[in-house]
């Protein structure tokens, strides 16, 4: 008997994008702590709604990286930007604050009752790929939410790619030249997995 496809909305609804400070690497590719930017938080959130996803998730172990996003966040909802910017305040809604991305995964399957599909992305091709317009179908199949991580600075580090279920294909433009912002990246894979 086959069973009727899900719904693409109800898949997009399950894909959380996760921005990831711990775990990532550095110019000289040692794993490293970045910094959190309030421009990626604005437009992760904005991407996230945009495209009708679960949620964006933000994660850093520094604890002065979450008194950053705490002002971030008291300005834009109780401060000046909640009158400014209405659009802006309701984009950073999607937005959630962890100190280890394991929590996260944790929150997830206690949520759901199963564990999210873990997945990467890389400006270099990896094991384990899975091209964009395949990703749909195996969510569908795995019945699981996905969380698709992005990597901060020189991006993901080894051991967290290696621990990913699936990760999505680089982003290669024109003339070999791949070295887009984090937020571009995003926005553009997403597009990706969304069309």
């Amino acid at each position: 008997m086959n069973r009727p496809a899900a719904d693409p909305q109800d898949l997009r609804h399950r894909i959380h994008l996760v921005l990831r400070h711990d775990h990532v690497l550095g110019r000289e590719n040692q794993t490293i702590h970045s910094s959190v930017t309030q421009t990626d938080l604005h437009d992760f959130c904005r991407l996230t709604l945009t495209y009708g996803l679960g949620g964006f998730h933000c994660v850093t172990e520094i604890e002065a990286q979450h008194r950053l996003c705490a002002d971030i966040l008291d300005f834009w909802r109780n401060g000046f930007g909640k009158q400014y910017n209405p659009d802006r305040v309701a984009a950073l809604g999607a937005l959630h604050i962890h100190r280890a991305f394991d929590d996260l995964v944790t929150d997830m399957t206690e949520r759901d009752g199963q564990p999210p599909l873990i997945v990467g992305t890389s400006a270099k091709p990896c094991a384990n790929q899975v091209d964009f317009s395949d990703f749909f179908s195996i969510m569908e199949s795995s019945g699981r939410s996905a969380l698709v991580q992005f990597g901060t600075s020189w991006g993901l580090s080894s051991d967290q790619l290696h621990r990913c279920d699936r990760v999505l294909p680089p982003i290669y433009g024109h003339d070999g030249y791949n070295h887009l912002s984090v937020r571009c990246a995003a926005a553009i894979i997403v597009d990706r997995i969304c069309r």
